[in-house]
């Protein structure tokens, strides 16, 4: 962010200069300067994590380098098993599957009762002449 900060007022600094903005005074036109050539310095501020990341790391550890095949990397995946407190068999069928499908869920038919709403005034006052809800427009 500095550097683009640093950036931006050379350039307006170069432009002014330029187009003789300067003071009103008209100048000659100076030759640019290339940009590559100007060294900016760059505050890097250390991280500190509280640890030390070698020990964690392998010894030949290189975070730029790209691996050769991808399907190489292992992956470790911890398996976690809760800790309920109680016996869960002793309430569970002895044929228990937590893995089996006992029935499947589609199958079920869902009936769903149809409410008539009453309202304590006539609707037919308040909507146009014609009216039919069940046709979609």
């Amino acid at each position: 962010m500095k550097r683009d900060i640093i950036t931006g007022i050379f350039g307006l600094l170069l432009a002014f200069n330029t187009y003789g903005i300067q003071g009103g005074v008209l100048t000659g036109n100076i030759g640019l300067t290339d940009m590559d050539s100007i060294a900016y310095i760059e505050d890097q501020v250390p991280v500190e994590l509280g640890f030390n990341t070698a020990d964690y790391l392998p010894s030949d550890f290189d975070p730029y380098s790209v691996p050769n095949n991808f399907l190489d990397i292992s992956y470790i995946e911890e398996e976690s098993v809760p800790v309920i407190g109680f016996d869960t068999s002793l309430y569970l069928p002895k044929t228990f599957d937590p893995y089996k499908d006992y029935f499947d869920l589609d199958s079920i038919e869902y009936i769903e009762e149809e409410e008539e709403i009453e309202f304590d005034f006539d609707i037919e006052q308040y909507l146009p002449q014609g009216f039919d809800p069940a046709v979609a427009f």
